[in-house]
């Protein structure tokens, strides 16, 4: 593995090594967010396709451990009350996977980035819409329009937190279903890149190596999330939400 990682500069694995602990920290506060910081810093030093490799095993990994967090009356609760919502999703990854790879996404992506954007400050400024249901409808275009997203981007976050938020789902909760949302979601993205050859053996090395800080950083942030009551909860996560917003109209003018 040593001799793998020596191919790369010493500056690029530190770099990483850096982003992924700061990925992790915020992951363990709130639940999500690891892809979209990996892939945003990586991206604005020229390097998306390896921090798309990078961020498999990582995002991967973290979100096992944060499903292994909860018990399994509440894992399989969860599971069966957004069924709807995974099953979806998972179709909606293979949709937009190959959708990538035959059409441009710029313009959905920036859609659903505006859209999360200006829900999010609503929310923040206490205008919120009438709290939604999680019906059948509701659960099956959100996941489908997540997987669409995901299996396009890589980034798959924001719109399952949207969601998550808009029907009230308690902090305890939304984190226990992000986690398992984000975990099926990897699986199926590393299958894909392995495919791709954007995760191979030296890239797969790197991204195994790169579990280790952002485990260390999840710890420390997960240690931070105990304390937060579900109004501070809820305002740091709108507040993310607002950057993923941000960040999805931006990547829409750089799609790789």
């Amino acid at each position: 593995m040593l001799n793998v990682i020596h191919q790369f500069e010493t500056s690029t694995v530190l770099f990483f090594v850096t982003v992924c602990f700061v990925a992790g920290f915020i992951k363990g506060i709130v639940g999500f967010a690891m892809p979209m910081i990996i892939l945003g810093c990586s991206a604005a030093l020229g390097m998306p396709l390896l921090g798309l490799a990078v961020l498999i095993m990582p995002t991967l990994v973290t979100n096992i451990y944060q499903v292994s967090l909860f018990g399994k009356a509440e894992l399989v609760k969860s599971i069966r009350d957004f069924r709807f919502f995974l099953f979806a999703c998972l179709i909606g990854l293979f949709v937009g996977a190959n959708l990538f790879a035959a059409a441009n996404l710029n313009i959905l992506i920036a859609g659903i980035g505006a859209v999360v954007l200006l829900l999010s400050l609503l929310q923040l400024v206490n205008i919120r819409a009438p709290k939604r249901t999680n019906s059948r409808a509701l659960s099956g275009i959100s996941g489908a329009i997540t997987g669409l997203l995901g299996g396009g981007t890589g980034i798959w976050g924001p719109t399952t937190v949207l969601y998550l938020t808009s029907i009230g789902t308690s902090k305890k909760r939304q984190i226990l279903v992000q986690g398992l949302t984000f975990a099926l979601s990897s699986f199926f993205l590393l299958f894909a890149h392995l495919y791709t050859g954007v995760f191979n053996k030296d890239t797969g090395i790197l991204s195994t190596f790169m579990v280790l800080p952002a485990m260390i950083g999840m710890i420390f942030g997960v240690g931070i999330q105990r304390y937060l009551n579900q109004d501070k909860f809820r305002v740091v996560t709108l507040i993310l939400l607002c950057i993923g917003g941000v960040y999805l109209i931006y990547r829409s003018a750089n799609v790789f």
